[in-house]
């Protein structure tokens, strides 16, 4: 099926918000269901655009865009609770009284893994690419550097800056400026994506993945500047039924390497047993 016939959006007001979400709705005669879950200042066509028709192939998958929760007093910030409940909710309406498999991605893979340890009832099984559980310094850093060039009023620097941290040293030494021109002129920078960066300063679900019972994958990227391959291994040491794989990649492994990506997911997917906790995945050789 063409991506842009299962990429429609369908719009339901969830958690008091008018949400997007999209739905596969084949679920390939199977009884697991798959939800993606992206990460900051992303959106299901721009982070899950490959993944989503690759892995509907094989099961019924489910997408949200979250939405900007309004600012009562103008200026509070953005809490995980806020995008965990979208993602409950949209769980909730779409397979109600059932469970699924639960995929986030960079912010996504935080929310998600919040949700699964507060809400077991709905996640059977857990994938996390790359994910942390506590932001740190040098994260901070790099969000302080953001922060200033999104102040400028030209965003080209910002844009460059961007592109610099997604991306793994390796994939962008084969690259010209006019390959990475498309990716960078495709950025968005809104008041929502600036409460996300805000959102990941602050970020410590250190109580919160300790209490994670489900089995568990781990996606890490070797090359990731965004969030560091430690905060991945960190997960994996964090969650006791947990497995770990290491992709040799920049952060943005949905647009690096999305192919290796989608098979260690369907592979979690199809036997999620193969693997014992505590197991690091060899990844296929090239």
């Amino acid at each position: 099926m063409l991506t842009e016939e299962l990429l429609v959006p369908k719009h339901a007001e969830l958690a008091s918000l008018e949400m997007t979400y999209y739905d596969s709705q084949d679920d390939k005669n199977r009884d697991d269901v798959l939800v993606l879950v992206h990460g900051t200042a992303g959106s299901t066509a721009s982070h899950f655009g490959f993944l989503f028709p690759v892995l509907a192939a094989k099961q019924r998958v489910i997408s949200i865009d979250w939405s900007n929760p309004s600012e009562e007093s103008g200026s509070s910030p953005l809490q995980l609770e806020h995008l965990a409940n979208q993602v409950i909710e949209l769980i909730e309406r779409t397979v109600p009284g059932r469970k699924v498999a639960l995929l986030g991605y960079s912010l996504g893979a935080v929310v998600t893994a919040v949700v699964a340890a507060q809400r077991p009832d709905l996640v059977d099984r857990l994938i996390l690419v790359s994910g942390w559980i506590k932001t740190d310094q040098q994260q901070l850093l790099r969000n302080d550097i953001w922060r200033t060039l999104r102040d400028l009023d030209d965003d080209t620097v910002l844009r460059q800056y961007s592109t610099f941290c997604a991306f793994g040293g390796p994939f962008l030494a084969d690259k010209t400026r006019d390959d990475l021109a498309p990716g960078m002129n495709a950025m968005k920078f809104d008041h929502f994506g600036d409460r996300q960066m805000d959102l990941n300063r602050r970020i410590d679900i250190t109580e919160s993945a300790h209490t994670i019972e489900c089995p568990t994958l781990v996606v890490g990227c070797t090359h990731d500047q965004m969030v560091p391959v430690r905060h991945q291994q960190a997960l994996f040491g964090a969650i006791q039924d947990s497995r770990y794989v290491e992709i040799p990649t920049g952060h943005a492994v949905v647009f690096e390497r999305p192919s290796e990506l989608s098979h260690h997911i369907q592979q979690f997917m199809d036997l999620p047993d193969q693997y014992p906790a505590g197991t690091i995945i060899p990844t296929p050789a090239p």
